[in-house]
């Protein structure tokens, strides 16, 4: 997905927090019964989102001066809700 948001470049942001997203969103369905292959798709789905979010929604945030330094809204926000809702 970062190759693809960045026209070709691997950013190493995006890939240090697709894999904690992939870890939080597996540990936030930890109690049910998911499998291995759901744990694949799970925390790949949240690598997407997060990945996603940082470089197009982080931008709008800081447009309406909302300052998320840590990303922690695209590293456990939205991975947190998509694995809540799975």
């Amino acid at each position: 997905m970062s190759v693809l948001v960045r026209k070709g470049k691997l950013d190493m942001v995006h890939i240090q927090n697709s894999t904690l997203a992939g870890g939080v969103a597996v540990g936030t369905v930890a109690p049910s019964n998911i499998g291995i292959h759901g744990a694949m798709v799970i925390g790949t789905l949240a690598g997407m989102i997060s990945v996603l979010g940082y470089r197009f929604l982080l931008p709008q945030l800081q447009r309406i001066r909302i300052h998320d330094t840590c990303g922690v809204h695209n590293l456990h926000g939205m991975p947190g809700l998509m694995a809540g809702i799975t």
